[in-house]
């Protein structure tokens, strides 16, 4: 005899009610397994009818859910149905989202109670057996997400309501039920409450990312104006750097390395711009060694103040030299912070070769006018001094009044000749052609002190052999402009000049006691000044002008000692 029994899983108090959709059939059907027993045997086997008596109530629990799903995404468009729309055979979500928003509060609780209520009237047909409390959350946060905190509420705590209402229909009352619903009614709330929340707080979200969004892109579009007006400004600055006879250069202001150097580099340093970029000392190797030092320094700690303005020689590859005018401004962020040096580089070996030649036919000139003053106009002058005294002895001869009138007018002719000779000397300096420059310096210093009745003296502790003519001329006339600056603007009562050799250079320096010079740079100053800048640098020196303490100046020529 077999017979079987519902091991861990049945439906109990199965009702054979004809109710829609509700399987009917035998507890049997639904049992996992089977206890067969017989011949002294007793074994659980599964139950092959389970499997098929259970595909009904799946077909079931799939009906309703289909039924009720189709209905809740139906309601948003059933007033545009109403109003006489068309059917709407597919629904964005996106859309479906935005026309539940048209909605007003009011009109979301109705839909919510209707919902509630439609899951209400299933489950009372359906029995207590069949829960449907996710389809009364699902309507909870519908109302609560599209409706606010007031309209979850209203539908949390009816449907609660509702499905107490269905519980109560299966059997009799009891405190357990009343306790669930309680606690249904909280957690409905509980999820209406924070679906609004969520919602209140997307909406936030939303509306930041809009603001934002709206922000960026404006953003964005005013930086592709910026970046096509800066790429409209380089393309221009690109095309006046790459057109100019002059270097355009740039580079960091924490590195000597060069990050753009305009074409005309290749042509006035003879070199290629892509061998430059990647060394850090490239620019400083092409100057020349005597000039290095002195450029070095500068770049240093002139150009980030906007101060460098140097004159210097590069060597090409082919041996020739160039001289190169070197000017430099610092670019600075919104900070003030130096980030950038750009500058431009001159060629001016001809402007200089022209300036020599000026200035060696100004000398030329004034050795001329020199010459002729000592040669003629001094000869003269001398001349009429012996016949004056001639005329004085002839008149003091025959004491006649007139010989003392003859005296004055010859002592009037030697003071016009002592001023025509220290003229000529000035003009040119002979000495220079015959007993070198520290007797010239010497005669300067002497022919001072007898015009203005100045202390001006001249100190040379060793002899300093000077062996070409035109580097003793340079420093002569450096001197001679300095001395005539100070007896004319310092208001000075002692000037000193100083001549020593010291390594294999000339050190030329004059000082004063005066109110002192403002403390220019030597290009920046007056024409003198400029002069004697060029004069240095004509014979490769380096001019330097200082304030000598509180009161005074000093002006230094350094110069390489040529041989003979």
């Amino acid at each position: 005899m077999v017979h079987n029994r519902l091991i861990l899983i049945h439906f109990a108090e199965c009702k054979s009610k004809n109710y829609p959709g509700v399987v009917s059939a035998a507890i049997n059907n639904y049992a996992l397994f089977t206890v067969q027993e017989g011949d002294a045997q007793r074994r659980v086997i599964p139950n092959p009818r389970f499997s098929v008596a259970m595909q009904e109530p799946g077909n079931w629990f799939k009906r309703r859910f289909e039924a009720v799903a189709g209905v809740v995404f139906s309601l948003p468009v059933l007033p545009d149905v109403a109003a006489g729309s068309p059917a709407i055979p597919h629904v964005n979500r996106q859309k479906l989202a935005d026309h539940l928003g048209q909605y007003s509060e009011g009109t979301i609780t109705t839909v919510g109670l209707l919902l509630t209520a439609l899951v209400a009237i299933i489950g009372y047909f359906s029995g207590p057996r069949v829960s449907l409390i996710l389809f009364y959350q699902l309507i909870v946060a519908y109302a609560a997400w599209n409706g606010g905190r007031r309209s979850g509420a209203v539908v949390a705590v009816v449907s609660s309501v509702a499905a107490f209402v269905v519980e109560l229909k299966g059997s009799s009352g009891s405190g357990v039920r009343y306790w669930n619903l309680g606690v249904q009614i909280g957690v409905s709330l509980f999820v209406g409450l924070l679906v609004s929340a969520v919602r209140r707080l997307t909406n936030q979200l939303e509306l930041r990312v809009a603001e934002r969004t709206a922000a960026l892109e404006h953003e964005i579009s005013d930086r592709k104006q910026t970046e096509e007006q800066l790429l409209k400004t380089m393309q221009q600055l690109r095309q006046l750097a790459e057109n100019i006879s002059d270097v355009f250069w740039m580079r960091n202001s924490e590195e000597t390395r060069m990050v753009y150097v305009s074409p005309a580099y290749e042509t006035i340093w003879g070199r290629t711009c892509k061998n430059l970029y990647p060394l850090s000392t490239g620019w400083l190797e092409t100057v020349h060694p005597e000039d290095r030092r002195e450029v070095a320094a500068a770049m240093l700690n002139r150009q980030a103040m906007g101060e460098y303005n140097q004159q210097y020689r590069i060597l090409r590859p082919d041996g020739s030299q160039r001289w190169i005018r070197d000017r430099a401004f610092p670019i600075r962020d919104a900070s003030g912070k130096v980030i950038r040096i750009v500058g431009i580089a001159e060629d001016v070996t001809d402007r200089r070769q022209l300036e020599r030649e000026i200035l060696e036919i100004s000398d030329r000139e004034q050795a001329r006018l020199g010459q002729d003053l000592h040669d003629g106009l001094c000869q003269q002058l001398v001349s009429l001094g012996f016949d004056s005294n001639s005329l004085e002895q002839q008149l003091g001869g025959r004491a006649l009044p007139e010989a003392a009138i003859a005296k004055k007018m010859g002592e009037l002719l030697d003071d016009a000749i002592t001023e025509a000779r220290a003229l000529a000397r000035g003009l040119f300096p002979v000495q220079l052609e015959t007993d070198g420059l520290s007797l010239a310096l010497r005669q300067l210093a002497a022919g001072v002190c007898a015009r203005t009745k100045m202390n001006c003296r001249m100190e040379c502790p060793e002899p300093v052999f000077v062996g070409n003519n035109a580097v003793a001329t340079h420093l002569y006339r450096i001197a001679q402009e300095a001395v005539n600056n100070a007896i004319k603007h310092s208001g000075a009562s002692s000037i000193l000049i100083q001549l020593k050799s010291s390594r294999n250079r000339v050190e030329l320096k004059i000082f004063d006691d005066g109110t002192g010079i403002s403390g220019l740079p030597p290009a920046t100053g007056g024409m003198g000044l400029h002069i004697m800048n060029y004069r240095a640098q004509a014979i490769g020196g380096t001019l330097a002008i200082t304030r000598e303490g509180e009161r005074g100046t000093r002006i230094s020529c350094s110069a390489p000692q040529p041989s003979a």
